[in-house]
């Protein structure tokens, strides 16, 4: 009734196929992605298993963003597991995950420290509280005495940056911030196909009302023309703009 729960106004696809970890990975539609389409992953921090997945499986110009240091690290231990083509693997005990990309594949996505927010600014970046939880947050953790500074900028300057005028998928995993980024995708009109978001704060929350923040940014980019799509019990979620959710849902019909 309130329109909370993590299945409220999921209209699904049933042509999505999975990528990356168990952790991190994420649910993409079949036959959005082209080997010229543009991917923004923002948000590394110590897993790019959905990142590299895409560049394997489709080919695409795929960029990732982080200017934290376990970003910038992890991509860096990456790149040089896969130069050597020696196995990386990842949550050992838990679920484990092996990088299977090559070399050639690997240098062709782009790395750009920088991280996303409402302005070019240089922001603080506070110190996770939890112990072996791998991101700083400029939005969570506030309370922490200590901080990382880090250069961030709105979305749509950095597409004009790097030359897009569009974005096929972009994934946004950034601890909270994604609340002010969805405002500047909404803001700016952004020409985005495919949306995918965790909202962090279900994770790291200091009141209730999480949940009515969480929609509220949901609805907002459902005025905006998405669809929701998927969501998990985690509030991960897939909105995919409705011009091209009308193709998909159109080419799944026709399979039948």
């Amino acid at each position: 009734m309130l329109g909370i729960h993590p299945q409220s106004n999921v209209q699904p696809l049933n042509n999505l196929t999975y990528f990356g970890s168990e952790r991190h990975g994420y649910l993409v539609p079949d036959h959005l992605l082209k080997p010229e389409s543009i991917v923004y992953c923002v948000g590394a921090g110590e897993d790019i298993s959905f990142d590299t997945e895409l560049k394997m499986k489709f080919d695409s110009r795929v960029y990732i963003f982080d200017p934290s240091p376990y970003g910038i690290n992890h991509y860096n231990e990456v790149k040089e597991y896969v130069n050597n083509r020696t196995p990386l693997t990842l949550d050992k005990t838990i679920a484990p995950y092996v990088y299977h990309i090559g070399p050639k594949q690997f240098a062709e996505i782009k790395f750009i420290a920088v991280g996303l927010w409402d302005k070019k600014d240089i922001l603080k970046f506070y110190d996770p509280e939890r112990e072996n939880y791998s991101s700083h947050s400029a939005y969570l953790f506030t309370d922490s005495k200590s901080f990382i500074e880090a250069p961030v900028d709105r979305l749509s300057n950095l597409m004009k940056q790097l030359g897009h005028s569009h974005i096929d998928l972009l994934k946004i995993e950034i601890e909270g911030a994604e609340y002010k980024v969805i405002d500047t995708i909404v803001e700016d009109k952004l020409d985005i196909k495919a949306i995918l978001v965790e909202f962090d704060e279900i994770y790291n929350t200091n009141d209730k009302g999480f949940h009515f923040r969480i929609k509220n940014s949901c609805d907002k980019l459902r005025k905006a023309g998405y669809i929701l799509v998927h969501s998990t019990v985690a509030l991960k979620r897939l909105f995919v703009k409705k011009d091209i959710y009308d193709q998909l849902k159109k080419s799944e019909l026709n399979e039948k």
